[in-house]
């Protein structure tokens, strides 16, 4: 049984990216698709999220300017890994605790 990893990205607003991920072990074997399909009705049209409010990492690692930057963070995709958990959570358990974020 592979690990899901959650990768995501944020965009600034100079459009520079940066990249993350979060390993979630999958105890409950859902596939790929699965996963997917119960995420996107809980992104903001169905692409961006608030990472505080799921508990992931924020990528600010460059300069953060509140008056031109913002905290919606991009989901890109699931894979399947070998690498280590990095949330405690279980992936079903995470995605059953999410909440969709606010539209704009």
């Amino acid at each position: 049984m592979k690990n899901i990893q959650l990768n995501y990205l944020y965009r600034d607003a100079d459009n520079y990216k940066e990249f993350g991920l979060v390993v979630f072990a999958n105890i409950t074997e859902l596939t790929l698709e699965e996963a997917t399909a119960l995420l996107l009705p809980k992104l903001i049209s169905e692409e961006f999220f608030v990472p505080d409010d799921w508990g992931l990492p924020r990528l600010h690692v460059s300069s953060y300017n509140p008056s031109v930057d913002h905290e919606w963070h991009e989901f890109e995709d699931f894979e399947e890994t070998d690498e280590s958990v990095t949330d405690e959570r279980e992936i079903g358990e995470f995605l059953a605790t999410i909440k969709k974020g606010t539209e704009i």
